[in-house]
């Protein structure tokens, strides 16, 4: 399961739109609806600036691999 990064790593922070784009090319793409169902289901710290929320990429891609093996696992 996705844990969350420490603050120092704050040069890994990403904007869940910027997300969708960086998985767009991968064979396992996902919207923006989903990157913030994995945000909320793998406890995900967001980091809220302005208006934007910013959350750790190394923790989405955990999560995406998580998914992507309990999907496997129901198949």
């Amino acid at each position: 399961m996705a844990t969350p990064l420490p603050a120092a790593h704050a040069d890994d922070l990403v904007s869940t739109k910027e997300i969708v784009q960086l998985l767009r090319p991968t064979p396992h793409p996902a919207s923006e609806s989903k990157v913030r169902r994995w945000i909320k289901r793998y406890r995900i710290t967001v980091v809220r600036r302005g208006l934007t929320n910013y959350v750790s990429f190394t923790d989405i891609l955990e999560a995406q691999r998580d998914e992507a093996e309990r999907l496997h696992d129901v198949s």
